[in-house]
């Protein structure tokens, strides 16, 4: 298998530089879910385009695809997601995107095309499959709704899912590119997104004690909040909580109405998580009620902490050895403080989410995730595709 596995490295490299040049954000992808619907017809891979909807009304573009093995007893899903970044990429390669103002700075034009390739292993060998697997294309993973509206659409029923997997690339300099890591337990944070908002009573800058300053209440809440973690939690206890954007004012000399901030909360434990959103909303409500204004924390969404399955992670473990050879697997990596939607599929079914090295500095220079100049060793990714084909054999079987 390691073999058939190889033999479909130039093929993921052309689908990762083609879908590299049509990056799409969020929910509403259409030219990425026409280009893999395309390949999956050429399979003769079954799919169904996904019918769950928006709340403002935008149809998902997700893909729900299935491969038939032997029987439905046991159903391997494995996810991949579209969606891209609202970065300028910087030039260079001869494949850039096409949007401007849009790029696959996070990898999934990569995890798309691994998944192709897996697609087109397994569609090819299904006869070996003493079971089946759910091919999952996965929208706007990046505002951590994508997962929901394919769980929504019912990827995970008809036939039932019994197992989970996901792959994300990842440029480490702590390990050789191809390395494959596999953790059980915690490996991605918790996140939440707030959105606080302020309100005073505006008058002119030269004469404060006529109005109600929100912008000062704002920033008695920004230093209060960061006693949360430095403070009232263990300090060996994982957690982030960062104020990302603050806004208020239209000019110089005038002290404004209203002021408004947002944020994120990151942990691997739900009883700290609890702890720092209780905080958060209390600490926003006594400086206001000091300070004389209104104002409230508006939680946007949250994803659990991504918590793979420990008997799913030897299945995933074992299947990367056998591929890699147990110098590529890693399994003693600590968690990140970034996180993922691939956490409500861990909710249904037991899972695991592999990150596979994808930074080789002989290359390229070392680019982190989410920056205009990020590239990755196209090398290494046949190694995704065989990983997630023997975890699939093994799995069943």
């Amino acid at each position: 298998m390691e073999k058939k596995c190889k033999a479909t490295q130039n093929y993921i490299v052309e689908m990762r530089r083609e879908l590299h040049k049509i990056p799409e954000l969020g929910v509403h992808i259409p030219k990425t879910q026409e280009f893999i619907c395309k390949e999956l017809d050429k399979m003769g891979v079954s799919y169904k385009k996904n019918t769950a909807v928006t709340k403002d009304g935008i149809l998902d573009c997700g893909i729900i695809a299935l491969i038939e093995g032997k029987n439905l007893d046991k159903v391997l899903a494995i996810r991949a997601d579209m969606d891209a970044l609202p970065i300028t990429e910087a030039p260079g390669a001869d494949y850039c995107s096409l949007h401007s103002g849009v790029m696959h700075a996070c990898g999934h034009d990569a995890h798309m095309a691994i998944l192709l390739g897996t697609t087109k292993v397994l569609q090819e060998n299904k006869d070996m499959l003493n079971g089946s697997v759910k091919i999952l294309f996965q929208t706007s993973e990046e505002i951590l709704s994508g997962a929901k509206l394919l769980i929504a659409g019912g990827c995970m029923e008809n036939p039932k899912v019994t197992a989970c997997i996901g792959t994300h690339v990842w440029p480490s300099e702590d390990a050789k590119s191809g390395t494959a890591v596999v953790v059980a337990g915690p490996v991605m944070a918790s996140g939440n997104r707030f959105v606080i908002r302020v309100k005073g009573k505006g008058c002119h800058g030269s004469m404060p004690q006529l109005g109600i300053d929100p912008v000062a209440a704002l920033a008695q809440i920004i230093s209060a909040l960061q006693n949360i973690s430095s403070r009232e939690i263990s300090v060996d206890e994982p957690n982030v909580l960062s104020i990302c954007q603050v806004h208020s004012g239209t000019s110089w000399n005038i002290v404004p109405e209203d002021a408004f901030m947002e944020g994120t909360i990151r942990t691997l434990n739900p009883k700290t998580r609890e702890y720092c959103i209780k905080r958060v909303d209390e600490i926003v409500a006594g400086v206001c009620q000091a300070m004389r204004c209104e104002g409230g924390v508006e939680w946007v969404d949250g994803t659990p902490v991504v918590m793979n399955d420990v008997n799913m992670t030897h299945i995933v473990a074992t299947a990367a050895k056998k591929i890699l050879g147990e110098e590529y697997v890693s399994q003693s990596v600590k968690p990140t403080m970034g996180n993922e939607d691939f956490a409500y599929y861990q909710e249904i079914v037991p899972s695991t989410f592999m990150f596979l090295n994808i930074s080789n500095t002989e290359k390229m220079p070392f680019v982190a995730l989410h920056n205009p100049k990020f590239n990755l060793d196209e090398d290494v990714l046949w190694k995704g595709t065989a990983v997630q084909v023997q975890t699939a054999l093994d799995y069943l079987k």
